[in-house]
């Protein structure tokens, strides 16, 4: 007897859930056509660059890959500009992930950049929020974010990738709230 009341709860539980589904839910459609000729208006015009972070960050990113026996990223503007408008987009329109809402990803965004481009993209982005990240020094703010990249393993993997070789970094600060972008490209 509780065994088929546990299949009637069962079956009554998956009808209701099946209920809530409205077509069209679950996995977003991707546009067609993605933009690769253009970056978002807003964003491009918004974006600045903070050097002394960007270093920090790429000298603290180095600095594992060298104690891993991988080799230095070595600094690429067309990817420092994908970056920064990437984190401008994010901090300006109030999203956060790879993809903006206009369905550009960092392959995208690079080829907007760069359009000959034809190696690997990859893409770590991270937000830090609160009255001590406003006040660190680049180099402990950079600490932080890479320790947070770090810890994630995807982001840790395009970090370790022996086969990338480049890297831009954008950053969007606003009072006390960061929003971090590093683009990496290989062959």
């Amino acid at each position: 007897m509780r065994r088929i009341a546990a299949t009637g709860f069962a079956i009554a539980a998956i009808a209701a859930l099946a209920g809530c589904a409205t077509p069209g839910s679950g996995t977003p459609q991707k546009p067609q056509e993605v933009n690769r000729t253009s970056l978002p208006a807003q964003a491009s015009a918004a974006a600045q660059a903070h050097p002394a972070l960007g270093a920090a960050i790429l000298e603290a990113v180095n600095d594992y890959r060298e104690a891993n026996n991988l080799g230095r990223l070595t600094p690429d503007a067309n990817l420092q500009r994908a970056a920064a408008v990437h984190a401008a987009d994010m901090e300006l329109r109030g999203f956060f992930g790879h993809f903006n809402p206009d369905a550009q990803g960092p392959r995208e965004r690079v080829l907007a950049v760069e359009p000959g481009f034809a190696g690997r993209v990859a893409e770590n982005i991270q937000v830090v929020e609160g009255t001590s990240y406003g006040s660190m020094s680049d180099a402990a703010l950079a600490a932080v974010l890479v320790e947070k990249w770090l810890e994630s393993p995807m982001h840790r993997k395009n970090i370790r990738a022996p086969e990338m070789t480049g890297s831009g970094i954008g950053i969007a600060r606003r009072s006390n709230r960061i929003v971090a972008v590093q683009v990496f490209s290989g062959p």
